[in-house]
């Protein structure tokens, strides 16, 4: 009997650590842009009408996952940043990764430049609104594809890190300020609510509440506030997740807080989650592809890579310098390898476009940035076998 419980604890440890594996690997979202695109080639109107039909009082399966769903995910990238910016965090101090700050900047910047100059010579007036669509990073990844080409002991691995972890930032910012509901002008009478949540979180964490359920049922108020306001009610645990108790005065005898045991309570609902985002947003037809999918794909592509490299080069003239292990070369990687946009970027292309057409275009653009660390891994290997001849 003795025996038997072994086998079953072991084949139980066993399987929970397979989950997390693929969860890690990002093997549930790409499954769901999959099987989104095989959908939608196949049968259209069959995928359109289960994503976006409208029950139980007009929520529909699009609702639930990009306006409920992505509360978590962008939680989540949230607790990254409130652990990369924590004394001990990898954004600690801020000094230290001024050259990681200022390459995400420019990993920024380069892209939009190069959306409007594209779309000037090759694009259409109506595509203008997606200029932040190239802006995006995916942090998992492009630390998977990092993760082949360095290894996670490798110092440009590390700087990656922290470069999309402060890309997240920027991301999280546009997003707020810049994509409201185009439909609907921003009501800030309801932003109230948001303030209100933030007030009682803050109270919370003075007066020593721990239990990060508490936080979460504040977040719903945010979300309310969000929601009516006409601005992204995705965002409405950013809000609170700083207020998580996560100082290490706040770690219980098993040497975690209460951030980090939202982190680990929540993280495989949210890496398998992102299957149903990549249903709901991936589903488009290979006929969309059009001049402004080409935009997308080369303002990822060269945008990363050279503004982020020229930024860096460019802190290194401010005396910010990088490891000396990471190579012109390695840098040059980074950039491309950062240039998967992916799920921040088909979550933009959603919001930044009313036509349904135009924004499967820009959908098709951020779905071919996989291809960037492809293009990474495979210049990675080819420079890795010349340097490897010369010796």
């Amino acid at each position: 009997m003795l025996a038997k419980d072994r086998r079953l604890y072991k084949l139980e440890n066993t399987m929970k650590e397979i989950i997390k594996k693929l969860g890690s690997l990002s093997v549930p979202l790409i499954s769901g842009i999959v099987v989104a695109l095989i959908w939608a080639n196949m049968s259209y109107d069959s995928y359109y009408k289960f994503v976006y039909t409208e029950f139980l009082g007009g929520i529909s399966f699009h609702f639930l996952v990009n306006d409920v769903f992505l509360v978590l995910f962008f939680g989540s990238v949230c607790v990254e940043i409130v652990h990369g910016v924590a004394p001990g965090g990898n954004l600690y101090p801020i000094r230290n990764t001024v050259s990681n700050l200022l390459g995400a900047l420019g990993g920024v910047l380069l892209p939009i430049a190069i959306f409007f100059i594209l779309n000037h010579f090759i694009g259409k007036p109506e595509y203008t609104n997606g200029w932040a669509i190239p802006t995006a990073t995916d942090v998992a990844i492009s630390l998977l594809f990092a993760q082949m080409i360095f290894g996670k002991k490798h110092p440009a691995f590390t700087f990656l890190l922290l470069l999309a972890i402060a890309d997240d930032v920027v991301g999280l910012v546009i997003i707020a300020l810049f994509y409201p509901d185009p439909q609907f002008p921003v009501d800030p009478r309801w932003l109230s609510l948001v303030f209100a949540a933030i007030v009682i979180a803050w109270l919370m964490n003075k007066h020593k509440i721990r239990n990060y359920w508490f936080y979460l049922s504040i977040s719903v108020l945010a979300w309310i506030g969000l929601h009516e306001a006409n601005m992204h009610p995705s965002l409405a645990l950013v809000f609170i997740i700083p207020f998580i108790p996560h100082n290490e005065n706040d770690e219980n005898k098993y040497g975690r807080n209460e951030l980090d045991h939202f982190e680990q309570d929540f993280q495989p609902i949210v890496d398998y989650g992102l299957f149903f985002f990549g249903l709901s947003n991936a589903g488009v037809e290979f006929s969309s592809i059009c001049n402004l999918t080409l935009i997308i794909f080369i303002s990822l592509l060269f945008g990363k890579t050279f503004g982020i490299y020229l930024m860096v080069k460019f802190a290194g003239l401010l005396s910010f310098k990088i490891h000396r292990a990471i190579t012109n070369a390695d840098l040059l990687i980074i950039g491309m390898t950062a240039g998967i946009g992916l799920t921040v970027s088909l979550f933009i292309a959603e919001i930044a476009y009313t036509d349904i057409v135009t924004a499967a275009s820009a959908k098709m653009g951020a779905l071919f940035s996989l291809f960037n660390g492809v293009i990474a891994l495979t210049v990675a290997k080819s420079w890795q076998y010349l340097a490897h001849r010369k010796k």
